[in-house]
């Protein structure tokens, strides 16, 4: 009885940072290995980068490992205010799917995006850019 008492204790101490690490505060609280915003979309966790007229996605499972992107899609569709850009991304890549097209980045910039895998459903994320209300057109890559 010792034991199954001691495996709920450790359930219990465990379960709420387990499930903390999967929210978007906590996603939010530092940026992804390629330095974009991470969400949670199903079995997938998503990380987006916005480069100047791009935008690329890397898809992972929870437990961080590559997801492979052959034969899925995903679209984006970025309101901006009153502006809105829909982007279409196709693999580009082991766990990446790349989109361009013209787009302006702003304070207010959301992003909704829809992925659908080979291997599962069809799943939904939404991001929200952190930019400087200035155009896309630098160089370097914005962290949505």
């Amino acid at each position: 009885m010792t034991a199954v008492r001691a495996r709920l204790m450790f359930l219990c101490l465990i379960w709420p940072a387990v499930a903390f690490a999967h929210t978007d505060q906590a996603f939010n609280r530092d940026p992804g290995p390629h330095r974009g915003q991470m969400r949670m979309a199903g079995p997938y966790h998503l990380e987006l980068v916005a480069g100047k007229d791009e935008l690329t996605l890397y898809v992972s499972d929870h437990a961080d490992v590559a997801i492979e992107s052959a034969g899925g899609s995903a679209k984006a569709i970025l309101t901006s205010g009153k502006k809105r850009y829909v982007i279409v991304l196709m693999p580009a890549g082991e766990n990446v799917l790349k989109g361009s097209g013209e787009f302006k980045l702003s304070k207010s910039t959301n992003v909704s995006m829809l992925i659908k895998l080979p291997a599962g459903e069809p799943q939904r994320a939404q991001f929200t850019l952190k930019g400087t209300g200035k155009s896309s057109s630098k160089k370097s890559k914005k962290k949505i």
